[in-house]
């Protein structure tokens, strides 16, 4: 049976817990027997050598033997490798560091002896407290040399940092001697009892400061800081003044955090190295190897990495230039590292991490809590699962990985993306006993807003657990879970423990919300034509046998080639027959052609702007019984206001939108007789977009345009997408989104909030917005609402819908049950006057064709009265064509004349 769940943090929890997964804090089991190899031999540098730096290399040999059956003693062995290496590169010999390095070399000095007693619970207390006052002095040595030579002197706060550390050092001592129960007295007075040693150069800083108004005087001028620094034959510049203004406590504590992490990492590699190999890499100067830097990607030996060798961008590449610097040329300088880290930023980073989470392939979550800032939009998040492969479709992970993730990948937030091996969480398991530090990351110190990862031990002492959290400044309570896990498989172990659930969270309802009803204000489109076009006869005089006929299928097609905005172009084809028979008859010459149109429901015509024949030119002549396709193209204008709405369509013609219109078309001969035919144009409607199925679609507002001929129209839809309840018009609703809205209510007071979303359509024809209704009370968004109304293309509105939505359920909702307060509507349909009737008629009689009346008798002279002859029909029908015809012969003779006249006045024959 596994073994409870235990945590061996020492940061209270945020939250509570039962008593099987938080047991109060005590002393951690005694850890296993690790075989760590000893022996340490260090390459000093023989320009800096002294007695003290000898002595802490004996003790290092020392504790590296002693770290084969006591792993405890590896932060102390590390802390003082840290103090050998900081004092070695050191150029000058300073007796207060020396007089500490003294005292710690007569702490450490006494750890042997753990070999011979019985470690008790009260003797690792004191191990502990002294591998805390060891990495506060290692802190204090390293910053201390740091600083330049001048500002070291003249910085007279630090012989009191090092008076407080020795006293410290003092202490632990006591406390070591009395564990371990030793006593000794021949050094206590020479080493731990002695007064903090003062440089000759600290003196002379000390009365020069005096001498000058004092530390803050000097601190102050650049003249009296390059006088003393003159007498130590130094120079002076802009980072000695700085090193001079700067909080010491500060970067001492920067120090320390830095040593923690430094103690984390080689602690874990003592345990799976051994401290021999550590040691030994001290004295392999002029064996180096060589390594490929992870920032950079240059080689390079340790022998020759400095804190500036390494030179990089922050930030990944963004449109051929880098975000953290906008340039091409490296941001940053940094030491060369061998491994990918998190301590700061570095473009080769994120091409490493975004290849592994931004792809599905890669790994197995696990679980995840994440928060989000309600007003910076922020997000806090901890994830963990299982690496299954470092690239997408590459090949899996031989060892079985686990992978942890705080905060947002970013160069500009603090983050943390590290992977572990079975291996590894099992060596880390022994750090955690010695060092005690459960906390993995945490991307602030501050409780307001922060997110965080722990892990959870066993009673054996052995991780079998990690603790997410995250909490947003806008949450009362964090996200906390915990993730059981196998650290043999580095798998899940067991179901999810959710121990707090944050964010916003609403109250239930009591009641329920009243969703105000769809309002539209808007025109009716047809959605097909009104019918058929009509086909009309030819109406001519008896004197011109012609018959017109429209070939054309539609009669009339518009804006086929051309499109305006004040014209319609109306296309079709007519046949001009000649109806005369083949024996006797003639052929006729027609001179001209004129086209006029009127709208349905109009009395009159009016001429069209211009008629073009496409494939004739007038006049023509038409044989007897024969038939003359004739193609034209008419221009129409569009009335005034028509024009104004600049619309210009293909295939449909704008002017006919309400009402078909009507096209005749009129031939003439050379006697002025006419014949006409009427074509007919039927407005064919655009498609409208319909409502879909109620499985696909939650809501459908629109209103229809009758000047433009369109549905304006916004869709809500359902969405698969986790986190995101629905869509409007293709924008997301999540709950983020919401509980940013819920938050903005109650900082505000008001209950109806825009939701952001909204666009112009159709070039400004029409535009939407949308707004959530927030119940305050209930701390929820209750409905949605969203207003079509036309843009600012269109001066005179006429049309509008406003829709409403009823919220779908979101979020974290509390028990406890409140009164419903609906949200004080301040948006409404605007105020349109009423929509003009459109009933247009769709049809009339102007252009039926009517026969002509019937001749009258004609009546004979005679004796008796009222006496009369009445002739048959046919006669007076061939009597009328007969008069006709000789009317016609009488004008052509004329105008042959005429013609010959002329003639024989240019050729010059008589007069």
């Amino acid at each position: 049976m596994p073994h409870p769940i235990r945590s061996r943090t020492l940061v209270q929890s945020p939250t509570t817990a039962p008593d099987d997964l938080y047991p109060p804090p005590g002393p951690p089991p005694r850890s296993r027997t690790l075989t760590i190899l000893s022996g340490v031999n260090t390459v000093v540098d023989p320009m800096f050598s002294n007695p003290s730096l000898q002595t802490a290399l004996s003790i290092l040999d020392q504790l590296a033997d002693l770290g084969r059956t006591l792993p405890f003693v590896a932060p102390a062995f590390i802390l003082l490798k840290i103090i050998v290496e900081v004092e070695n590169n050191a150029r000058d010999v300073d007796l207060k560091c020396t007089d500490l390095l003294d005292r710690i070399n007569f702490m450490l000095g006494h750890l042997p002896q753990l070999q011979t007693v019985t470690v008790t619970e009260a003797t690792r207390q004191v191990i502990d407290r002294m591998n805390g006052v060891l990495k506060q002095a290692a802190a204090l040595i390293e910053t201390y040399r740091s600083q330049g030579r001048v500002s070291r002197r003249l910085a007279l706060g630090n012989k009191e940092k090092f008076s407080i550390c020795a006293q410290n050092i003092n202490t632990c001592i006591n406390d070591l001697m009395i564990s371990l129960q030793i006593h000794q007295t021949t050094q206590l007075d020479a080493i731990v009892n002695r007064a903090i040693p003062s440089d000759p150069e600290d003196d002379a800083a000390q009365k020069f400061i005096a001498s000058h108004g004092g530390v803050n005087v000097v601190k102050e001028s650049r003249e009296l800081v390059k006088q003393f620094a003159d007498t130590l034959e130094q120079g002076v510049d802009d980072q000695t003044m700085e090193q001079l203004n700067m909080n010491l406590s500060d970067t001492i504590h920067d120090n320390q955090v830095e040593l923690e992490k430094k103690i984390n990492a080689t602690v874990s590699e003592a345990i799976l190295d051994g401290l021999k190999d550590i040691a030994a890499q001290m004295r392999e100067t002029d064996k180096e190897q060589k390594f490929v830097c992870v920032q950079c990607n240059e080689e390079y030996r340790d022998s020759a990495n400095g804190p500036a060798s390494c030179s990089f961008h922050r930030a990944d590449p963004w449109n051929r230039n880098y975000p953290c610097c906008g340039s091409q040329h490296p941001c940053t300088f940094k030491s060369h590292r061998a491994n990918h880290h998190c301590e700061y930023a570095y473009n080769n980073f994120f091409k490493r991490a975004w290849g592994i989470i931004n792809y599905t392939d890669t790994c197995d979550k696990f679980a995840q809590v994440e928060d989000t800032n309600l007003e910076t939009n922020k997000e806090q998040k901890a994830y963990v699962g299982q690496l299954l492969r470092w690239v997408s479709r590459g090949e899996r992970v031989q060892d079985p990985t686990l992978l942890i993730r705080i905060g947002s990948i970013s160069w500009k937030e603090k983050y943390y993306f590290h992977t572990f091996t079975a291996k590894e969480l099992l060596a880390l398991s022994e750090v955690i006993n010695i060092t005690h530090q459960c906390t993995i990351f945490r991307t602030s110190s501050s409780e307001r807003e922060y997110a965080m990862a722990e892990w959870l031990l066993s009673r054996d002492g052995v991780i079998n657990a990690v603790r997410l959290t995250a909490k947003a400044e806008t949450s009362d309570l964090p996200f906390v879970s915990v993730c059981p896990i196998d650290i043999n498989t580095c798998t899940k172990s067991g179901e999810i423990v959710v121990l707090s659930e944050g964010g916003l969270r609403s109250y239930t309802p009591r009641g329920e919300y009243r969703i105000p009803p769809t309002v539209r204000v808007s025109a009716t489109l047809a959605e097909k034509p009104l019918r058929v076009p009509r086909t009309f006869k030819t109406v001519t005089s008896p004197s011109l046998p012609v018959v017109l006929k429209v070939t054309s299928g539609p009669p009339l097609t518009a804006n086929a080639d051309y499109a305006r905005n004040d014209i319609d172009y109306f296309e079709g084809i007519v046949s001009i027959v000649n109806k005369s028979p083949v024996n006797g008859g003639e052929p006729i010459t027609l001179e001209s052609i004129s086209a006029a149109f009127r709208l349905v429901g109009d009395e009159t015509y009016t001429p069209v702007t211009s008629i073009k024949i496409i494939n004739e030119m007038f006049p023509l002549t038409v044989d007897p019984r024969q038939s003359l396709p004739v193609r034209f193209l008419v221009e129409v204008p569009r009335p005034e206001e028509d024009e104004k709405m600049d619309i210009r369509w293909w295939n449909r013609a704008y002017i006919a939108r309400g009402r078909p219109l009507r096209l005749k078309l009129t031939v003439a001969d050379l006697e002025g007789e006419e014949a006409s035919i009427v074509c007919e144009y039927v407005f064919t409607p655009y498609s409208l977009d319909k409502p879909k199925p109620e499985s696909e679609e939650i809501a459908f507002f629109h209103f229809d345009d009758a000047d433009r001929c369109n549905r304006a129209y916004i869709r809500v839809s359902p969405s698969t997408r986790e986190d995101t309840l629905l869509e409007i018009d293709g924008n997301e609703v999540t709950t983020t989104k919401l509980q940013q809205i819920v938050w903005s209510a109650l900082k505000s007071g008001e209950s109806e909030i825009e939701l952001g979303m909204g666009c112009e359509r159709a070039g400004g024809d029409w535009e939407w917005k949308a707004w959530a209704l927030v119940d305050i009370n209930c701390r929820r968004v209750y409905a949605l609402k969203v207003l079509l109304n036309q843009g600012t293309n269109v001066s005179d509105k006429k049309y509008a819908c406003l829709g409403y939505v009823p919220c779908p359920p979101y979020g974290g909702v509390l028990r406890n049950t409140r009164q419903i307060r609906h949200a004080a509507e301040k948006v409404l349909i605007p105020s349109l006057p009423p929509i003009p009737d459109t009933n247009y008629p769709t049809d009339d009689k102007l252009d039926d064709y009517v026969p002509p009346p019937a001749v009258a008798p004609a009546q004979a002279s005679g004796a008796g009265a009222g006496a009369s002859t009445v002739l048959p029909a046919d006669v007076s029908a061939r009597l009328s064509s007969i008069d006709t015809n000789l009317s016609r012969i009488a004008v052509s003779l004329e105008k042959l004349v005429e013609i010959l006249t002329v003639t024989r006045g240019v050729n010059g024959q008589g007069k």
